[in-house]
């Protein structure tokens, strides 16, 4: 019964952190500062009630529907089983939001709670409907800037509520009022936001009622929407179609209220479609966005008049009132602004990503924009009929090769560091500061390097005849640079956790500035076309391609996926096939991060052959290893990736790329893990060990996540010290590289957990365990599959020490977590029900446990095949639990089936036959069959002693079964089958 903590792959990190496992809370201290829910709710957080007043009165509605029965949300009431009340956060029309703490999952979340009476012309059946879509809709979005949903259901009497991340902080509304604002804060904030708003668009979702009441503004300085309460999937259809304005309410325009009946969200910030009650888009919230943001710059509505009928034909026409003249806001925010504010949608921006992007670039940095592209255009028109590599050298020559660094302004300067800083702070964790100087510092040094690699190549420009390579190093640096400013911005934009767990080893493998110096590789690369126009074209979509590789490597795959997806038919029909097929890889390798493992085939497949007609054969061979990993690892098609086998390894050979190679043995290696062919795959984790520490450096991320990946062959094969040892060597480096409370120095010490276990050091097992849910639980929050993996193992560490009943309360939480977060029949569900097969055995509780253990077969079955040996382990604590149950036939069968799979499936000497030996000798000890218990007895022994050495708790167990079965096999010291060997094993 134990698990191995999640295996690197080498080319993406893990979440972020949280607090100490030791700190117990107490569930009835409310927050410094706690946010008033009751603004998204439709009513202004004034109004004050008892708390023992009930939520839901009783009677009938108006309308003749009974209502929900009587609530209490008094603090120390339990909700549907799990939710205690902490304190009330608001009121509102619709309902009431109290702090409640979930005692299943140890979190505190706030539960917003639906009025029965907030709109009598509903019945029940719609007012459950209409929560559940508010929290089908945003549960189905995982972005930073929208709040998290965790669960929905009804309570006694048919009350409905949500369980959503509780957020400390003040709305968008209140953060705007409360202090004066610089147009560039507000511009910011505003912008995450956006973010958040353009994420629930790509999620195929609108809001519908979009507004400053329904942003929240975090205490850790993130900045989330909420209240998807009037959201649908898609473009709304029209429930009036009309020209005609819905006629409003007095005040609609001047309240931030919103409307309930035939016209559904707030008008002040309703573009002209919604209130002509026609269909709602994406472009609907663009412009209630607008509306929000152009308030808050100017502290004016953007459509007024002397009356409201003036105010809404002038909302309806699209004319907005100039800013005031004391503004200090650029105009080109306000063109931006004004765009969004459009009668017509179609004359919108095409999508709130859009508008985003516009959004936050500057004034001064368009401007150099511009000016960088005049040059460039008369550059090219001056140099007509001379080739591309003068014209560089003759911009080089004539701005000089002194003062580079400022090229970085913008890019890596004073101002993008303390920006960053205050990003990496915001998010309040306890890793942050180091975190910042750890990435500051590596920052530091790379752009360090490459003012001196770049004033070099300028200085080698400026001689009488510099050389095409000379030409090709400038173009490189330039390129890395570009890669560079991708991500400081990243980082500097706000207060990310996944930014923050993930920096360093994100700027540890950015693109290597060795490259730019490495004639091989410069030359390798597949030239840019001659031709000025096409090449200018060529290089502005490669700038673009880049980004998505910066925003894969730092893990933005979802933000990378759609302007990737929108990117490559722009690239297609430019038609330079280097480009197209550098394109297909990016947008395929992001597919496979999302998920989409059919479509990155799909791309793959293509890039190979557009890569192979361009003779780009480095990129041939990465795009081979993505199909293969594809087909083997992602989709378990060991078989056809075995056909794949020899043309990928011929290309990776021609291509003759020592990273590239070592990523293709990597993905082999896995298939190998995958498939249980643990031999080939710890030779092969080994090589790429070897060849990462030579091209990269001995504490590259790759490199500690080739160690960790070895340390999980060599544990497979039960060598289990081995595994020790490179799980430490790989702890030690996360450590050193990441600091004491990164998320992937958890999973290090998550492992080398596993391999002490398998030692039979248990209680050194639980410590590492506890450290390591410790750092997840801060770092990633509570709901987050590495956590479930750090309450399985600790389980078993405890479960290993005959602490049962612990063990299996973490073991049902571990269960109730991947059964919300995996998808149904994921192997991990399997794992944790057949530990808690082991745990309810270890209880005495066998027939639950015999129910555990048969679902966890059926699973593991389904999902990794009858012959693989985690079917095995299952089998063996099946038979086990049955020979308790007195069934010794249908033990003995499970017995067998286990080791007939192991022998097939494992090395001839692996510790783990000793299991399913040791199992078939206790089945036939109990029918009276001694000797052909003892001589699976012995086998087991012998087995073990070879594998794990003489001081091995396992090995003093198997001496001690031994012994015990001799005593009636040899009475007097003599075998009834008159044997004379005698083996000589300490009694207890």
């Amino acid at each position: 019964m134990s698990e191995n903590g999640p295996r690197d792959k080498g080319d993406s990190g893990t979440g972020a952190p949280e607090v100490d496992a030791t700190v117990v809370r107490s569930l009835s201290s409310p927050p410094a500062q706690t946010l008033l829910y009751a603004d998204a709710l439709g009513e202004a957080a004034t109004q004050v009630r008892s708390l023992a007043t009930p939520l839901f009165p009783t009677g009938p509605s108006p309308a003749g529907t009974p209502r929900s029965g009587p609530v209490s949300t008094a603090p120390g009431q339990t909700l549907a089983g799990r939710y205690t009340v902490l304190n009330r956060l608001g009121q509102g029309g619709m309902g009431e939001v109290v702090a409640a703490y979930d005692s299943r999952l140890d979190r505190r979340v706030a539960l917003k709670l639906l009025r029965r009476d907030w709109d009598p012309g509903l019945s029940q059946h719609d007012l459950e409907t209409r929560m559940l879509r508010e929290a089908q809709a945003m549960a189905r979005l995982s972005h930073p800037n929208v709040v998290a949903i965790y669960d929905v259901g009804t309570l006694e009497g048919g009350a409905i509520f949500i369980a959503m991340e509780m957020v400390e902080g003040q709305t968008l509304r209140r953060w705007s009022d409360q202090a004066p604002r610089t147009w560039r804060e507000t511009l910011d904030v505003y912008l995450e936001a956006g973010r958040g708003l353009a994420a629930a668009h790509e999620a195929g979702l609108v809001h519908r009622d979009f507004k400053p009441e329904n942003v929240l503004v975090g205490k850790d300085g993130r900045v989330r929407v909420t209240d998807f309460g009037l959201a649908r999937a898609g473009s709304s259809p029209p429930e009036v179609s009309s020209n005609t304005p819905l006629p409003l309410p007095p005040g609609a325009l001047d309240s931030p209220l919103t409307l309930q009946g035939t016209l559904l969200g707030t008008p002040r910030y309703m573009a002209p479609e919604l209130l002509r009650a026609g269909p709602a888009d994406a472009r609907s919230d663009l412009f209630a966005f607008c509306v929000a943001l152009y308030e808050a710059l100017y502290r004016q509505h953007p459509f007024s008049g002397a009356t409201q009928a003036e105010s809404t034909e002038a909302q309806l026409e699209g004319r907005v009132k100039p800013p005031p003249d004391t503004t200090d806001v650029p105009a080109w925010v306000e063109r931006t602004l004004v765009q969004g504010l459009r009668a017509d949608a179609a004359q919108r921006p095409a999508s709130m990503r859009k508008l985003v992007a516009e959004l936050e670039v500057d004034l001064d940095a368009r401007r150099r924009a511009r000016r960088r592209k005049v040059a460039l255009v008369a550059l090219v028109a001056g140099m007509a009929g001379l080739t591309l590599w003068s014209g560089l050298l003759h911009r080089e020559q004539e701005s000089g090769c002194t003062g580079l660094e400022r090229r970085l302004t913008g890019t890596w300067d004073g101002t993008v560091k303390a920006r960053m800083k205050r990003a990496f702070l915001g998010t309040q964790l306890p890793y942050a500061q180091d975190t910042f100087q750890r990435a500051a510092s590596l920052l530091d040094g790379y752009t360090g390097t490459w003012v001196r690699m770049r004033t070099e190549a300028c200085e080698a420009l400026q001689a009488p005849s510099p050389g095409k390579l000379d030409v090709l190093k400038v173009d490189c640096l330039e390129r890395r640079r570009a890669q560079l400013r991708e991500l400081t911005e990243l980082f500097a934009r706000g207060p990310d956790r996944d930014n923050l767990s993930k920096a360093v080893q994100v700027v540890q493998s950015l693109p290597p500035l060795s490259a730019c110096a490495d004639a091989k590789a410069l030359t390798a690369t597949v030239p840019l076309p001659e031709e000025p126009s096409v090449r200018t074209t060529v290089e502005a979509l490669r700038a673009q391609v880049d980004r998505l590789a910066t925003l894969r490597m730092a893990g933005r795959y979802r933000e990378a996926l759609a302007p990737g997806e929108a990117l490559l038919p722009r690239v297609e029909q430019v038609g330079y096939g280097p480009l197209v097929a550098q394109t297909l890889y990016e947008v395929a390798s992001l597919k496979d991060m999302d998920g989409d493992y059919a479509g990155a085939e799909a791309l793959a497949r293509r890039a190979i052959t557009v890569a192979a007609k361009s003779k780009d054969l480095v990129m041939v061979a990465r795009a081979w290893t993505l199909l293969f990993r594809e087909v083997g690892w992602r989709q378990a098609r060991y078989q056809e990736a075995q056909g794949l086998t020899l043309a990928m390894e011929s290309v990776v050979e021609v291509a003759d790329d020592d990273e590239t190679r070592a990523d293709s043995l990597n993905d082999q290696a896995i298939a190998f893990q995958e498939m249980g062919r643990y031999e080939e795959a710890r030779a092969a984790y080994e090589r790429v060990l070897e060849l990462r520490r030579e091209v990269l450096g001995p504490e590259h991320p790759k490199v500690i996540a080739s160690l960790n990946n070895l340390g999980v062959a060599l544990g497979a094969l039960g060598k289990y010290e081995e595994a020790r040892a490179a799980y430490e060597q790989a702890l030690n480096l996360r450590r050193k590289t990441l600091g004491p409370d990164n998320p992937l120095v958890a999973n290090s010490y998550s492992n080398l957990g596993t391999a002490l276990g398998q030692l039979g050091k248990h209680e050194e097992a639980r410590e590492l365990y506890e450290h390591a849910l410790a750092i997840r639980k801060s770092a990633l929050g509570l709901e987050h599959p590495d956590v479930a993996i750090s309450l399985n193992n600790l389980a078993v560490a405890l479960n290993d020490l005959g602490r049962y009943e612990e063990s299996l309360r973490l073991l049902e939480d571990a269960l109730a977590l991947r059964e919300k977060l995996l998808k149904p029949g994921h192997p991990d569900v399997a794992n944790t029900l057949n530990n808690l097969g082991s745990a309810l055995k270890g209880l005495g509780r066998y027939e639950e446990a015999r129910r555990r253990l048969e679902r966890a077969l059926a699973l593991r079955e389904k999902v990794l095949g009858a012959d693989h040996p985690d079917v095995a382990s299952t089998l063996n604590d099946l038979g086990e639990v049955l020979r308790l149950m007195k069934k010794p036939g249908e033990a003995r069968a499970r017995h067998q089936r286990a080791l007939a799979i192991q022998e097939k499936a494992l090395e001839p000497g692996h510790p783990d036959l000793a299991i399913s030996l040791n199992g078939l000798g206790n089945v036939l000890r109990d029918l009276g069959k001694y000797d052909e218990a003892r001589a699976r007895y012995e086998r087991a022994l012998a087995l073990r002693e070879k594998a794990l050495g003489p001081g091995h708790p396992l090995v003093a167990e198997s001496r001690d079964t031994l012994a015990r079965v001799l005593e009636r096999t040899r009475p007097g010291g003599t075998s009834k089958q008159g044997e004379g060997t005698r083996i000589a094993v300490p009694l207890p």
